[in-house]
């Protein structure tokens, strides 16, 4: 039987995982003998070389136009990058990460690396996820499950509640993206009832806020005339010390950070009060989510009450996140294995029987047996069911008003947080008099909340929506049936049938922005680099 490995590939750092022989998830050290690999990946000028890494992120600012990092902020997007005439993706650099700690893991177990589980946050929408998938597929992986990371850690944490039932509150504020869930786990199963989250908010913004600060500082006391964060090799050493000081100050009240520039030298002591203060706008957006997120599951169940909270994610490290949770919550907080929960959870994932989990769409191959799974040593891991929710509402594009001068606007068929898998049935109707074609474009929420605004939210068909032609002249509201199914890892399926011609219409909700034709030629770019291992 192929071994499944779990990965959580992370906005600053990425981990791999696997089960052990006694049925326990278990963290593979890299090459550096460490269990996180920075996701940074730099380009060797016209080498055909690449490093991911330590010594990536150790360039990351003193070669800046050679260095990519926090790539993840763009899976999803159209974002291009251009190396030695070559063009890139966030997911072809991401299949350079997961390459990476493929290799890394076959090296350190002796084990091909061939299936694995990948992570994503708990609001990466239907695209975010499907380039996910085909970071994965680039890598030259089979990728056979995306679970989120916050259902990944209490995958990890669940694995002692054999015989409890608890409502749990995961606090998820990694690198470069916050999210927030709300688990029910019984011996049965684990449950989502709410999520939420941000995207763009995580602990490299803490980061910068901080650079700034101790940058200016730096100026003022110093009197430098020019801005030393123009000097690259200052900035790499700034940034450096910032995030050395970041994680000293979950220990101590006080850091000190030494800087050097030209004949200019201070030392800049930084107070955890300061840290705290600098950084409290974006700790106070957390947990305008959280709250948000507590509403959402009490529409549900009113008489919803919070067990336990977990915090996850090595930016949850931060003192003042429990404490803050504690203020304006009343709740107690601990850490679950913040920086290795997700993969391992990840790794349990891969274990759970067919019906637990979907493979994500696509062309993945499956070989995974409709039972549990068995750790190499023959013992036997997780089996529990496990339930989602949508993160973002999915709607599809209709017309009103006159046939002449009609407004466009988006009718949400799905909504957040609804559960997972699900299948919603709608019958709408041809706009005008003699249509032969009905075109059908899926939009995914943007905002907070749901808006008919086409322009407030994202398309997710293929470029110019899916087109159902050569109908017959069909008269004004001539009746079209609309099918839309999301399975339990949140990728889409839309099916349209029109009752007089018998015209059939299938769609899969992926992304437009890698089709086929460029998830080959990306793993035709990558095959021409030699990866350092």
């Amino acid at each position: 039987m192929t071994e499944i490995f779990g990965i959580d590939l992370g906005t600053t750092y990425s981990v791999i995982a696997r089960i052990d022989e006694f049925g326990q998830p278990i963290v593979i050290n890299n090459a550096d003998g460490s269990a996180t690999t920075p996701s940074a990946v730099y380009f060797e000028p016209g080498s055909g070389h690449v490093v991911v890494g330590q010594e990536a992120k150790n360039a990351a600012k003193v070669e800046a136009d050679r260095v990519v990092t926090l790539v993840k902020l763009h899976m999803g997007e159209e974002y291009r990058l251009d190396f030695d005439g070559k063009e890139y993706t966030p997911e072809s650099i991401s299949a350079l990460i997961l390459q990476k700690l493929a290799s890394s893991a076959e090296e350190a177990t002796g084990v091909t690396v061939e299936q694995v589980v990948i992570t994503v946050p708990a609001y990466f929408g239907v695209r975010e996820r499907e380039a996910t998938r085909q970071a994965g597929e680039i890598a030259g992986l089979d990728v056979v499950g995306i679970v989120t990371e916050p259902v990944a850690a209490a995958l990890a944490y669940g694995v002692k509640l054999r015989d409890e039932r608890k409502t749990v509150f995961i606090y998820d504020l990694g690198g470069g993206t916050f999210d927030t869930t709300i688990l029910e786990i019984s011996p049965e199963a684990l449950d989502v009832v709410a999520i939420d989250g941000n995207r763009q908010l995580g602990g490299a913004h803490w980061d910068e806020r901080v650079v700034a600060h101790v940058n200016q500082r730096f100026i003022d006391e110093t009197g430098v005339a020019e801005d030393p964060l123009d000097d690259d090799y200052f900035a790499q050493f700034l940034y450096e010390q910032v995030e050395r000081a970041k994680i000293s100050l979950s220990h101590k009240e006080k850091a000190v950070i030494s800087l050097k520039h030209g004949d200019h030298r201070a030392k800049i002591e930084l107070t955890r009060t300061e840290f705290e203060e600098l950084t409290s706008g974006l700790l106070n957006q957390t947990l305008e989510i959280v709250g948000r997120t507590v509403e959402a599951a009490k529409a549900k169940n009113p008489a919803l009450a919070i067990d336990e909270v977990l915090l996850v994610g090595g930016s949850s490290q931060m003192p003042v996140v429990a404490a803050m949770l504690k203020d304006r919550f009343g709740w107690d907080s601990r850490l679950a294995d913040p920086n290795m929960s997700v993969a391992k959870g990840a790794a349990i994932y891969a274990q759970l029987p067919e019906d637990s989990r979907v493979a994500a769409a696509g062309t993945s191959s499956r070989s995974t047996p409709d039972i549990p799974r068995l750790g190499p040593g023959g013992q036997p891991v997780e089996t529990r069911r496990i339930s989602n929710v949508l993160p973002r509402g999915v709607g599809i594009q209709f017309a009103r008003g006159k046939a002449d001068s009609p407004e466009m606007y988006v009718g949400f068929i799905a909504h957040k947080n609804d559960k997972l898998p699900l299948s919603e049935t709608i019958r709408a109707g041809t706009f005008q008099d003699n249509q032969t074609a009905v075109s059908l474009e899926v939009f995914e929420q943007g905002g907070e909340i749901e808006s008919e605004l086409p322009g407030d939210n994202r398309e997710i068909t293929p470029d110019g929506g899916a087109r159902i032609t050569d109908l017959p002249p069909l008269p004004r509201s001539s009746p079209i049936d609309i099918h839309l199914t999301i399975d339990a890892e949140g990728l889409a399926h839309l099916e349209a049938f029109e009752p007089v011609s018998g015209k059939r219409l299938k769609v899969e909700v992926k992304v437009a922005v890698l089709q086929d034709e460029d998830v080959e030629a990306a793993k035709q770019t990558i095959s021409q680099l030699t990866l350092e291992t």
